[in-house]
């Protein structure tokens, strides 16, 4: 299912590898503009009591900025209080660095250990 979130500037894919396993894939921009919506939409994407991983790739995504980044990690706080994981698999230029940098990647198994 892709998800357009604000005026197309964040888009979200996701399907489920597992039952309990939903792999989400974001596009585009995450930032102050669509960084509320981008947390409810995961937040929906986590509802179902049988999900009780929610995979991210943020290969595709171009531009990450603090207000997203804590979207993310409000996601990540509300997922831990019901028992429920959200980690990260993939992330490149700005992202993986925005990552990397606040040392917030580890938070969410980021960068996975081989």
């Amino acid at each position: 299912m892709d998800i357009i979130i604000g005026p197309g500037v964040l888009r979200h894919d996701y399907y489920d590898v597992a039952p309990s396993t939903r792999y989400v894939t974001l596009t585009g921009e995450a930032d102050l503009a669509n960084a509320h919506q981008l947390e409810r939409e995961l937040n929906f994407l986590l509802a179902p009591a049988r999900v009780t991983s929610l995979i991210l790739d943020l290969t595709a995504l171009q531009f990450l900025d603090c207000a997203a980044l804590a979207a993310l990690l409000a996601v990540r706080k509300a997922a831990l209080t019901r028992g429920q994981l959200v980690s990260i698999t993939a992330a490149a230029s700005t992202p993986a660095r925005v990552l990397a940098i606040t040392a917030v990647g580890r938070l969410f198994s980021y960068p996975p250990r081989p």
